[in-house]
């Protein structure tokens, strides 16, 4: 009997552990994900629940999918990477950088080891990927593949003009390492590339595939009128010719380089023809000078002292040539990354961009200039264009999650011309009545194929009289002023289907004030465009009644 009440209270026992066993296994069970997420996406709801407010800067170690932990970039001690010292340290979230996806610390498959920032004062993207021993293999130049797998337009920025928030057609660039390695090639440890993206107001969603690819070319070609060094160099190319195996390049510096860059190009007399001496000192000084918009696209902040705040970014006029072929890398070497543009994980991407081409505005009168060496012909003179920043007022597109934090914010416009053609049919109404001519363009260069434009724009007309006869040689009798276009109410100018092939561009400037810590600071970001026209009816009166050709010429 105590037997069997020993054997009863042995099973009971075995009973309540094998009970009590499972309920902890199943509660661990329960307490496991049930797949494991890839990308992290700080910024998102989910992101900011597992991980509170991430500070990143404090990281000085991060744990890859392999396990192994290594440096951070940005970590003062020691980190193994080519990239330059400045770019790396550049990831400060004062500075307006954010940390918008990863794959480190316990996401990511194996080999994918990405740090994705985005700058919300200056629309940069930076991504660092680390490279593992295990996975190196020599390449030759790197370049990195950003795909983005619906119609958008961050790529807006990308070429040597800017294009419309409305183009939506652009999908690819390629973007080479940021290096001091001169090869520019994938290197063991830390490797790291950037560019600006435009704000796209109606992108709501889709992915960003970042593919690493490798150009096999071992010579990196630099033409232009100056271009000192590889150093800091961003190979950066919208399109890219399989067939010709060359790949052409808009040559791009960043950090200190580029800043180096300017002081070395005005130090040799070579490019800035009338910045004759400049002591960089920041960002700031490249503003102040004019070099910024000079040479197109750039991006920099400053603060009160003028000193560099935010990276400076900038586009030269140089070309690079790669003679070689861009080839997919081997499979498993470095794998790629796609990345989720919705807006709830990684916030808004870009700064600023135009819904419409920025307009330059034309006297409709012009006065007598002298006669054509053609007999039927005078030559009329009228003010060269002018820009409002106010006509940009309907199709400018601002980051509202950028605005948030700017105090205030202007627009303005630069008018250069360049040495080629940038638009055939400057006002759309055919190609006749035009005669263009020109002061010599070799005095006024100001860098690498921009010029300033001419005072004045001058115009073949024909005069008739009131009979509708053409008048010859009428130099010394032809009327002090008129009016070149058809007025508003549609009555016929002196030359009503006037037009002209332009050689205009407009570099457009977002000057932000903002504000973080107490510290106020400048952050600029200029592109170029190639502007439309218009005639400037209103401003300049409505008084053409009392001039040709609605006053006759008697003769």
């Amino acid at each position: 009997m105590k037997k069997s009440l020993f054997f009863c209270v042995f099973l009971y026992g075995i009973g309540v552990m094998s009970c009590s066993n499972e309920l902890e296994v199943q509660e661990k069970v329960k307490a496991l994900p049930t797949v494991r997420e890839l990308v992290a996406y700080p910024k998102s709801d989910a992101g900011r629940s597992r991980s509170g407010q991430l500070n990143w800067e404090e990281w000085e170690k991060v744990t890859l999918s392999s396990g192994n932990h290594v440096n951070t970039p940005w970590n003062t001690t020691q980190s193994t990477t080519a990239i330059p010292y400045d770019i790396r340290m550049d990831i400060k979230s004062v500075d307006g950088w954010e940390l918008i996806a990863h794959t480190v610390n316990g996401y990511g498959d194996l080999g994918v080891n990405y740090l994705i920032f985005h700058n919300k004062y200056t629309g940069v993207l930076k991504v660092f990927y680390y490279l593992d021993p295990e996975q190196a293999n020599l390449q030759n130049t790197a370049m990195w593949k950003l795909h983005f797998e619906i119609p958008q337009s961050c790529l807006a920025f990308s070429d040597v003009y800017a294009e419309l928030s409305t183009r939506k057609d652009i999908y690819d660039i390629y973007v080479g390492n940021i290096s001091n390695d001169d090869s520019k090639g994938y290197t063991v440890g830390w490797n790291c590339f950037q560019t600006e993206l435009a704000y796209d107001p109606n992108l709501k969603g889709g992915t960003l595939q970042i593919i690493p690819h490798s150009c096999t070319t071992s010579t990196i070609e630099l033409d232009g009128d100056f271009e000192s060094t590889t150093e800091g160099l961003i190979l950066s190319s919208t399109t890219y010719n399989k067939g010709d195996k060359i790949v052409k390049s808009v040559a791009k510096y960043a950090g200190d380089k580029a800043e180096k860059w300017v002081e070395k190009a005005i130090e040799s007399e070579k490019v800035f023809k009338e910045i004759k001496s400049l002591i960089v000192k920041g960002a700031g000084s490249l503003v102040s000078s004019g070099v910024s918009t000079l040479l197109g696209a750039f991006t920099g902040g400053f603060d009160r002292e003028k000193n560099t705040v935010q990276t400076v970014m900038l586009q030269t006029n140089g070309k690079v040539t790669l003679s070689g072929e861009i080839e997919t890398l081997a499979t498993g070497l470095i794998p790629p990354f796609t990345l989720s543009l919705s807006p709830d994980k990684i916030g808004r991407l870009g700064v600023w961009s135009l819904s419409d081409y920025p307009c330059l505005r034309l006297s409709p009168y012009a006065t007598h200039y002298k006669q054509d060496n053609d007999e039927a012909v005078q030559i009329y003179q009228s003010m060269g264009p002018e820009f409002y920043a106010s006509d940009l007022d309907d199709c400018l597109n601002l980051n509202p999650e950028m605005l948030s934090s700017v105090k205030s914010y202007t627009v303005k416009g630069e008018i250069y011309e360049t040495s080629h053609t940038v638009l055939y049919d400057a006002l759309n109404e055919g190609t006749s009545g035009v005669h263009n001519e020109r002061r010599p363009v070799s005095s006024e260069l100001l860098y690498d194929e921009v010029y300033r434009p001419p005072f004045y724009i001058y115009t073949g007309v024909v005069l008739k009289d009131k009979n509708g006869e053409e008048l010859w040689n009428w130099g010394d009798k032809a009327p002090f002023e008129i009016y070149l276009p058809n007025t508003p109410e549609g009555e016929q100018g002196a030359v009503p289907h006037l037009t002209f092939m332009s050689r205009y561009i407009l570099v457009v400037t977002v000057e932000m004030k903002v504000e973080n810590n107490g510290r106020e600071n400048t952050i600029v970001s200029s592109h170029t465009f190639v502007p439309r026209f218009r005639w400037d009816y209103y401003n300049s009166g409505d008084w053409y009644y009392n001039v040709y050709p609605f006053v006759p010429i008697e003769n």
